[in-house]
């Protein structure tokens, strides 16, 4: 059996904080191939513009692609209705019925399952792999999550061998946090601020070739 990690998000725009993580999480689960999904419409964010998907995708898609392990997917980017993670989790699960499935999420979404639609059927449906995020971890962390929840969290330090799940997991990858988030990123390159050292090189030559974030409501658009 592989080990298949899918990880949502709305990547406005892809930076190092989503990255770096991630390769600390394929160094340490030993993925087979980890799909980035750009959300398409995220009934949590209807009130917030979110910069086009397709523009999204491809600073996605630009990031991974020196990682041969990484996948950006377009499953979202032509939905019509709101999108929801666990509809996207559930595809790659029967895509991939053969395998171990994990879904990558921070520990400041991870704070907020209990909101998520279907939650409960999300964390059945895939093992979760929780990114260490410097304002939400430890005991601040477990308060926040339903108690039902707990029994099944380990903290994970980076390359740790970690064995086949037998059941549903929840691992906190304990790794260094990267502190930034898309939020400042964005607000930054509205003041013009420099952001060259908190996104891939190829996200920010993207920014910069195509004006994005420039204008004053800080996105150029939504779709």
């Amino acid at each position: 059996m592989g080990r298949i990690a899918v990880y949502g998000g709305s990547f406005d725009p892809f930076h190092l904080g989503h990255l770096i993580p991630t390769v600390r999480a394929l160094e340490t689960f030993h993925f087979d191939a980890v799909h980035f999904v750009p959300a398409g419409r995220p009934p949590h964010k209807e009130d917030e513009p979110l910069t086009r998907v397709t523009h999204r995708l491809v600073m996605v898609a630009l990031a991974t692609l020196p990682y041969e392990r990484f996948f950006a997917s377009d499953l979202e980017v032509f939905c019509t209705g709101p999108t929801y993670t666990v509809e996207t989790v559930r595809h790659f699960r029967d895509r991939y019925p053969d395998d171990h499935m994990y879904f990558l999420l921070g520990s400041d979404s991870f704070s907020q399952i209990a909101t998520w639609h279907r939650w409960e059927e999300l964390v059945e449906l895939a093992n979760l792999v929780v990114l260490h995020r410097a304002h939400m971890w430890n005991d601040n962390l477990r308060s926040r999550v339903p108690t039902e929840l707990l029994p099944r969290i380990q903290v994970v330090p980076p390359f740790a061998e970690v064995p086949d799940p037998e059941g549903p997991t929840i691992y906190l990858l304990d790794h260094e946090p990267f502190p930034i988030s898309a939020t400042s990123i964005r607000e930054r390159q509205r003041l013009g601020l420099p952001i060259r050292e908190l996104v891939p090189h190829e996200v920010y030559t993207y920014i910069e070739r195509y004006g994005l974030y420039r204008r004053e409501e800080g996105h150029p658009g939504t779709c």
